[in-house]
């Protein structure tokens, strides 16, 4: 490939590039970080994609466990639908889905569940601290044609034992930003890279071709 070319799909690398935002929040009290991002793929039902990464290799607050995560998923006073977890540490059997709400020292609770908060809890003792990183997927359905795209909160639970029969740890609440992106339906995305990526080549070759020859 010559360097016309590379210079020529450069700007399709950036545009791809423009599909991945994200917000990141430390909770400098306990060392760790949360960074969310999400996609959306326009279809009828207006499901997102959000995934949510916590790193908490730097935790200081002592060994135990991360117990319980709660997000908040809302746009104006409109809270989503559903929210189903599609990822977690350990598989999705190790959490359960408590109850709409946030979470508080003895785990999920129904606190909070009209601003739009779903907390999911651990139920299998494996997910230590200081570990992971940890990564979440979550399914987000909004109402209507509302876009995922609010200042929201997180929350988390950090205990020794699972059960809720252990000393707290911790507790995070902190506000972030999901940030939406729009991706294409996978069709018309396949077709317009496909004809950027045939257009850059046939520029380069016509240029070649046309470029005078001097024989020695």
């Amino acid at each position: 490939m010559t360097r016309k070319l590379y210079v020529l799909l450069m700007p399709l690398a950036l545009l791809l590039g423009q599909f991945a935002i994200a917000d990141t929040i430390t909770d400098t009290s306990l060392n760790v970080s949360y960074t969310a991002t999400s996609t959306f793929t326009p279809v009828t039902d207006n499901t997102y994609d959000v995934f949510l990464n916590v790193d908490p290799t730097g935790f200081s607050a002592g060994t135990g466990f991360f117990t319980a995560i709660a997000m908040q998923f809302k746009t104006g006073p409109d809270v989503s639908n559903s929210v189903t977890l599609v990822s977690a540490p350990g598989g999705v059997a190790d959490w359960s889905l408590e109850m709409p709400g946030g979470v508080d020292a003895g785990g999920c609770n129904s606190k909070g569940a009209s601003s739009g908060f779903v907390c999911f809890q651990d139920v299998s003792a494996n997910t230590v601290v200081p570990g992971g990183p940890y990564n979440f997927e979550f399914a987000v359905t909004m109402p209507g044609s509302d876009a995922l795209t609010a200042a929201s909160d997180i929350r988390a639970a950090y205990n020794t034992l699972m059960n809720n029969d252990g000393k707290n740890l911790g507790l995070t609440s902190m506000g972030i930003t999901i940030q939406t992106s729009t991706v294409p339906e996978p069709s018309a995305r396949w077709y317009t890279l496909g004809g950027a990526g045939l257009l850059a080549v046939f520029v380069v070759l016509k240029r070649k071709n046309s470029s005078p020859k001097f024989r020695s």
